[in-house]
């Protein structure tokens, strides 16, 4: 007799992805040059809570990518018994380097030459060695034109790939002293935040991210060592975890005016503050999605949810420009923008050009790179989680 365990696999994981994706892209497809609509009450309460939900995105992100890479490296040592780095890199590279230069060539190249109509930074240094490099996060703001977003949304595939060349060569040395290991990341957080958090390049700056990429790797683990924590967390309620949503997407939608007064909090104690209770937060989520056997709902179960999310890094790199065409074709198909066209029809058609291009990208393109990941793939399977768990005779 022989056990044939497979490989771990995330059912949520998907979905999670399409669902940061949405509140990334609603976050930036408001964008009109009908002044009315812009200042209408409607528009920039929209806008308001589209961009608190646009951190909320990046952290749910950069947490899963914490979480995935961690969970990964403590999978293959079980089978390896130890880490192979060339394995990692190049499984991480095949998946994400090669959209990533159409992406560059586009924003870099392409769109700035192109006359658009739209409102573009022109004061925004760009060289294309912080990008071939992936440094180019570190003194980045998000303008929110979708011209300068063709690259500049590219800032969080940076900051990620800095973490997946990184963190094997970490874990690796702190081998059995992995807490020790989040305990410093935490740690280089506070002190970045303690310093920088008035400038708002900071959102972007490597330092801050760190907060999520440590609560991702946490998550990992405690959950594959089933330690008391994980435990502990999977025999929460519904009850439980359907209030802890609706406290935290309240203060989302009420976030400017609770903080507003806690203004008397000086700045540095209410951003790292708020940022350690929203990444817990964001970090549980992902847990019950993954774990909890007690879930609201299974975001999995949602197939406008689920199916999506497996081109869910494709649909971001494409969707400022998905966001810009479909600008163009309302311009064309309407004489007047209203907020209905505004806030309905140009996201839906943006939403629906960015998608064809994913699809298109995906089937001929990305997947010539994505086949061969499973040649640098872990020949034995293992689950520590029980999932799929297949049991086969030998021959």
């Amino acid at each position: 007799m022989k056990r044939l365990i497979k490989k771990s696999h995330f059912d949520n994981i998907h979905a999670l992805r399409f669902v940061a994706f949405l509140w990334i892209f609603f976050s930036h497809c408001f964008i009109t040059s009908n002044q009315q609509v812009a200042v209408s009450s409607l528009f920039t309460d929209l806008r308001q809570v589209s961009i608190n939900l646009n951190h909320v995105a990046y952290s749910l992100l950069f947490i899963l990518t914490g979480f995935l890479n961690t969970w990964s490296i403590f999978e293959e040592r079980f089978i390896y018994k130890k880490t192979n780095v060339l394995r990692y890199y190049m499984r991480r590279f095949l998946g994400i380097l090669p959209l990533y230069f159409v992406i560059f060539l586009l924003g870099y190249f392409v769109i700035p030459r192109l006359e658009l109509g739209l409102p573009v930074d022109i004061n925004k240094p760009q060289r294309a060695l912080d990008y071939l490099l992936f440094i180019f996060n570190f003194g980045y703001t998000d303008t929110f034109s979708p011209v300068d977003g063709i690259m500049g949304n590219m800032w969080s595939i940076a900051v990620s790939f800095q973490f997946i060349i990184v963190w094997p060569i970490l874990m690796t040395y702190f081998r059995r002293k992995e807490t020790t290991l989040m305990t410093i990341g935490m740690l280089a957080f506070f002190a970045g935040a303690w310093f920088y958090s008035d400038n708002d390049s900071f959102q972007f700056n490597t330092l801050n991210v760190l907060c999520d990429f440590m609560a991702g790797s946490f998550v990992a683990y405690f959950s594959f060592f089933k330690y008391k924590t994980h435990l502990f967390l999977k025999r929460q309620t519904k009850r439980t975890i359907g209030f802890l949503y609706i406290v935290f997407f309240t203060y989302m939608v009420f976030r400017d005016e609770i903080l507003f007064e806690l203004k008397m909090v000086p700045d540095q104690i209410l951003f790292i503050s708020e940022r350690l209770i929203i990444t817990a937060a964001i970090a549980f989520f992902i847990f019950e999605q993954t774990f909890s056997s007690n879930s609201v709902l299974k975001l999995a179960k949602l197939k406008i949810f689920n199916a999506p999310g497996k081109i869910a890094y494709s649909m971001y790199a494409y969707h400022a420009v998905g966001i810009i065409l479909g600008y163009k074709a309302m311009a064309f198909l309407v004489s007047e923008q209203t907020q209905f066209s505004v806030l309905f029809l140009e996201p839906v058609i943006a939403l629906a050009i960015t998608a064809a291009i994913s699809l298109f990208s995906t089937e001929y393109f990305e997947k010539k790179f994505t086949r061969r990941k499973k040649h640098y793939s872990p020949t034995r399977e293992y689950n520590p989680v029980g999932l799929q768990d297949d049991k086969t005779k030998s021959s």
